[in-house]
């Protein structure tokens, strides 16, 4: 069909039964996913609906793809002759087909639980719950197994459940996760598919950057570009693909963006992020895949508690990892990075000494001219700052420009979106210490790094623009900034309807402004913002 005519958007019983015989070829006969079948129907007959609006039909249409187990026994057996409660516009002969394709998956996935046995998780008892932890430490909760050899088929989540509670589950999903991720190699440096990672990598990234700018917006009381900002982060969770990727980082990045929303005053906000990670999960993701049983516990979280579920995941996550890869890997040292950032974002004073390793060790495990120095320095110079050591952060800070330098000469070996944040948390910090040159330098060099990206760094460089607007010292500067900063709040502009992605009927009916209303999205000014 003609690309060009007007999208169809099909609406009364009689509009969809022209469609039907189609939709049932393709999610039916062919064995099409749901998402692959929206996707045909939008680009070869130009028919536009939403995920929602395909399931009501499916089950209208009692279009089922497997029956229950006993249920294809029974019609195998002939002891069902109406086939009640499955595809009624089906022949006999399609109805018995289906039954023995259900019968058969089925016989096979009892085949994989019996050749595999789980990992058999067991919890400790601390006779001391407040005990100090350390990275280093190996943990004792892993009882250690050996899969069968016959079979790569790995347990079902469901194989795996402990009758506790929310954060207990949530924990023990995450801790299958990082065990299904390891045992399919999706980590190894020797296999590991780059683009695969970077997806996910720049899916959470670009979530934090429209969360981000919206708060900043909404704050300043700019609520209308706020909400242009946000319907841009829940746009993402129509994606199939937006967490399939198995980077290591999307749980932790997700539990900390969303505590971290919470944590700024937008706790409704935040209780709408876990309720569309959740749906997300359900709508894309198999339910005998460990991520959706990982994702959708997103969804039975609550707001208050996600600042120390964080906590617990930090240490369940890297207990997991430090009894898997070996003790050089160079994730060890990227992800005890990433919890130190997120720590430090928590509290500014927190204590990092557990996390944060000698930038002699980093050198000695990743090499001398490693980009991770370059983070854990920058990260060092900050905290030098905090303490008032200026002369020793300014030698720190000759460090890094020296490794960025030689860094640089090799294409590809430095993130200059980790380096821009790097800069611009150093800017925050000489600013709160009324360092204003130092700042102002800071913060320049963060915005020509992450300005590469224009997709990703809108948020961090609305908050660069607003810092130096606040320090400049002359004229010329603050209307240049003033004048950045005004093109970036209007950066996000209302899209055409047919482009904007429905939002699920209970976050809001008649456009995503409403949601602040009905929900209370209240302007409430905070002391943490931006990502990191």
């Amino acid at each position: 069909m003609d690309q060009n005519t007007t999208k169809y958007r099909p609406q009364s019983p009689k509009d969809w039964e022209q469609w039907r015989p189609v939709f049932v070829r393709l999610y039916i006969d062919e064995q099409k996913p749901l998402a692959e079948v929206m996707t045909i129907m939008r680009e070869d007959y130009n028919v536009w609906a939403s995920v929602k609006m395909y399931k009501n039909k499916i089950k209208e249409w009692r279009l089922g793809k497997y029956m229950k187990g006993n249920l294809a026994q029974q019609i195998l057996e002939g002891d069902i002759p109406s086939y009640k409660g499955i595809r009624a516009a089906g022949s006999p002969e399609e109805v018995r087909r289906r039954a023995e394709r259900s019968l058969k998956r089925k016989n096979a996935r009892q085949r994989a639980r019996t050749l595999n046995q789980p990992p058999q998780l067991v919890t400790e008892t601390s006779s001391s719950p407040t005990s100090p932890w350390s990275p280093q430490e190996t943990s004792t909760a892993l009882v250690t197994w050996s899969a069968s050899p016959e079979s790569v088929v790995s347990p079902t989540i469901s194989t795996i459940h402990l009758t506790t509670g929310v954060t207990e589950q949530f924990l023990q999903n995450l801790r299958v996760w990082t065990h299904e991720a390891y045992s399919r190699g999706h980590w190894d440096t020797s296999i590991q598919l780059p683009g695969q990672h970077n997806n996910g990598r720049g899916a959470a990234r670009l979530l934090s950057s429209y969360l981000t700018s919206g708060i900043t917006l909404f704050e300043s009381g700019k609520h209308k570009l706020a909400f242009g900002h946000w319907d841009q982060a829940f746009a993402g969770f129509q994606s199939p693909h937006l967490f399939k990727s198995w980077y290591h980082d999307i749980p932790m990045r997700l539990l900390f963006e969303v505590g971290r929303v919470a944590h700024m005053g937008h706790q409704p906000l935040a209780a709408l992020l876990l309720k569309s990670i959740k749906r997300w999960a359900h709508n894309f993701l198999d339910a005998d895949d460990c991520r959706h049983a990982l994702f959708s516990a997103f969804g039975d979280l609550e707001v208050p508690q996600l600042k120390d579920l964080y906590d617990r995941a930090a240490r369940c996550m890297f207990q997991g990892l430090e009894t898997r890869i070996e003790r050089d890997n160079q994730l060890l040292y990227e992800v005890r990075l990433n919890r130190a950032l997120d720590m430090l974002w928590y509290n500014p004073e927190a204590d990092l000494s557990e996390w944060l390793p000698q930038v002699a060790e980093v050198d000695r495990v990743c090499g001398a001219t490693n980009y991770y120095s370059v983070y854990f320095l920058l990260l060092e110079a900050y905290r030098l700052v905090a303490r008032q050591s200026y002369t020793e952060a300014d030698e720190v800070c000759s460090q890094v420009r020296e490794r960025l330098t030689e860094l640089e000469k090799t294409h590809g070996s430095i993130d200059p979106w980790r380096v821009g944040l790097g800069y611009r948390r150093l800017g925050r910090q000489q600013f709160l210490k009324g360092r204003f040159a130092d700042a102002r330098r800071s913060f320049n060099t963060a915005y020509r790094y992450v300005k590469s990206n224009p997709k990703l760094s809108t948020s961090v460089m609305i908050e660069i623009c607003q810092r130096q607007i606040s320090m400049a010292n002359d004229q010329e500067d603050k209307v240049l900034w003033q004048d950045i900063l005004s093109r970036l709040e209007q950066q996000t502009k209302p899209q055409e309807e047919d482009e904007i992605p429905r939002w699920p009927s209970e976050y809001s009916t008649n456009g995503t402004l409403q949601i602040g209303r009905q929900r209370g999205l209240s302007p409430a000014r905070s002391q943490r913002r931006g990502t990191w």
